[in-house]
């Protein structure tokens, strides 16, 4: 049985990618340029400095990033005024890793100030064992960094370790660094690579805490 669960956070934990993708998707064409759905794809698990380094080199010299950043900023913190909400099995996923007394980690791409944002006044971030985010890693997803980091720091084996993603960049990193790793797709189908390396792909939550239970 695993001895740790590994979350990522947007897509996974929060139905965060939808309300992300309008808001970069939006920013680009206020300032003249086509942001596609089939480019969006490629930013799906990646850090956002890495993201937006891909937006420069992809539109090339007339775009302003840091204009970009203000736009795209704005309205995402508009967007979300309503509130970001959880994903369908979550919660009682992890009620069920508690009750099987499993370690439980945040390993997200995310930065600091927006996994509290997400979080919000829950005291679900208090209950993690261990969080690691943007600012903890020199490479992000798809590198094998934070997962590494996560399992060295927890005092585990990389195979103790189950890796939830919802990405094939997060999944990527996960098989990388050793451990086991499930993926529940929210906004892209996993890849080929990923299909062949993944342990697990589940359509929801809820399977993720049917295995636990089957592994009593």
């Amino acid at each position: 049985m695993f001895k740790a669960l590994l979350f990522d956070m947007d897509g996974l934990i929060f139905d965060t990618e939808a309300v992300y993708k309008i808001s970069w998707q939006y920013a680009a064409e206020t300032m003249g340029f086509d942001l596609t759905d089939e480019f969006y794809q490629r930013l799906i698990g990646v850090q956002d400095p890495d993201c937006e380094r891909m937006l420069a080199e992809h539109f090339g010299e007339g775009f302003d990033l840091a204009e970009y950043r203000t736009i795209r900023d704005a309205h995402y913190h508009e967007a979300r005024k309503a509130g970001i909400a959880f994903k369908e099995g979550f919660h009682t996923l992890f009620a069920e890793a508690k009750s099987l007394q499993l370690t439980i980690a945040l390993v997200t791409s995310s930065a600091l100030p927006e996994t509290k944002l997400n979080f919000g006044n829950t005291d679900y971030l208090n209950q993690f064992d261990l969080v690691i985010t943007a600012e903890d890693v020199a490479n992000g997803k798809p590198e094998p960094d934070c997962y590494v980091m996560a399992h060295e720091k927890l005092g585990l084996s990389a195979k103790d370790c189950l890796v939830l993603e919802d990405s094939n960049n997060g999944m990527r990193s996960g098989k990388a660094a050793g451990c086991y790793a499930a993926m529940i797709p929210d906004i892209v189908p996993p890849h080929q690579d990923v299909v062949e390396s993944a342990d697990y792909i589940f359509d929801s939550l809820d399977q993720v805490t049917a295995l636990l239970i089957s592994q009593k």
